[in-house]
């Protein structure tokens, strides 16, 4: 059996239990499928995992079966209220299973993490946050609850991991940490992305060679500002037509979108082609790939399409596109809803005299930072 180097001095049979809100196509989602399947590698730990929800959108490694709390979907207050209740199961679970370390994503599995510790399990509490809390600042009364369980909750945390160092600071301008903090970026699957590149495993879509592709991955959500993309396309269109931009993922805002397209008259130009288990053959056989996102954790996909050797676009939210690109050394960025200077940077990549093989060679050194091995290992010190 293959066991990463320095994991042989894990104290044996160590019991893991990972808790998350479900598997469905997300970032966190996508690194928990990554450290589940790095995991159970090494013999020497057992794991347990459970979702709060139903959706598995992620193929889990042969062994690891989850445990699903709930299948029905909940309002978000119903999600606050069940909190303790769900705490006290997991509890249970925790002492009936002797569970030595709980290591929990996002921050309704964070709060039930600490809860059950404090309802006498005696586990080492880990939590990880994936997006910067200022958000909830301005979500209303939900918004002003969850901050609330944040300031008192999180410094009973053993460790708080966060994927980002801007993550990591929006959350100490917030609230004084008093408990160990560390950040350990997201992993990717060099190996798998390159392994993927070439293969169509989902919509089949005629690629053209005398057409330039732009591509965007995620959800069709409001914070992800998608319309911004639609609006700088179809100004360069009107000059370019041989340009044309496909859409990766599903949300509630796809049919907005969608006739919003028909509006502009661009929607023979621009393609839904909704979530695909392999986004890395569309991603690879594009020109250039664009994020328009008002705020990010640390945008995983920004990483996978450089380690595809596109050339990246993205909003300069908070918090991880900076960290990423190095103040533009390996893409570039524009002010967050600028959409004039959103088309400057696309036209400088569409049609400027940049270095393509240069952005290829830049990318594989990016790539080192975030490789799998190099990552599980800062999470394994961690346990």
């Amino acid at each position: 059996m293959y066991i990463l180097s320095g994991w042989k001095d894990i104290v044996k049979n160590r019991n893991i239990l990972i808790l998350t809100a479900t598997m469905q196509k997300g970032g966190a989602e996508r690194v928990i499928s990554l450290i589940l399947k790095e995991y159970s590698k090494n013999k020497n730990i057992n794991i347990h995992f459970i979702q709060m929800e139903a959706g598995l959108d992620y193929k889990l490694v042969k062994g690891i079966q989850p445990i699903v709390l709930s299948e029905n979907k909940k309002s978000g207050i119903q999600k606050l209220v069940e909190l303790p209740f769900i705490a006290y199961k997991i509890h249970k679970y925790i002492k009936e299973k002797n569970i030595d370390v709980v290591m929990s994503f996002l921050y309704r599995p964070n709060y039930i993490n600490i809860l059950a510790k404090l309802f006498g399990s005696s586990h080492k509490t880990i939590i990880n946050i994936r997006s910067t809390t200022s958000r909830y600042l301005k979500e209303g009364v939900l918004g002003k609850v969850n901050l609330f369980l944040i300031r008192n909750l999180f410094n009973k945390a053993d460790l708080i991991v966060s994927n980002s160092q801007g993550v990591d600071e929006d959350l100490k301008s917030l609230m004084n940490i008093t408990t160990n903090t560390k950040v350990i970026h997201n992993p990717i699957d060099i190996e798998y992305i390159n392994s993927k590149k070439e293969v169509c495993e989902d919509v089949k879509f005629d690629f053209k060679e005398d057409k330039k592709y732009i591509i965007s991955v995620g959800r069709l959500i409001p914070l992800k500002r998608n319309s911004d993309l639609l609006n700088a396309f179809y100004e360069l269109q009107k000059d370019d037509k041989s340009i044309e931009l496909i859409f990766l993922g599903e949300g509630v805002l796809k049919d907005d979108l969608i006739n919003y397209c028909k509006k502009l008259n661009i929607d023979k130009k621009v393609y839904f082609l909704g979530n695909v288990s392999n986004p890395f053959y569309y991603l690879n056989n594009s020109n250039l790939f664009v994020m328009n996102s008002q705020i990010e954790g640390f945008p995983n996909v920004l990483v996978e399409a450089i380690a595809c050797g596109l050339p990246v676009i993205s909003s300069d939210c908070k918090s991880g596109p900076e960290e990423i690109l190095k103040n533009e050394k390996y893409g570039y960025l524009y002010p967050v809803g600028d959409i004039d200077k959103l088309i400057e940077k696309m036209k400088l990549v569409l049609y400027g005299n940049i270095d393509k093989k240069r952005i290829k060679l830049n990318s594989l050194n990016i790539i080192k930072n975030f490789e799998i091995k190099k990552i599980i290992k800062e999470f394994k010190d961690i346990l």
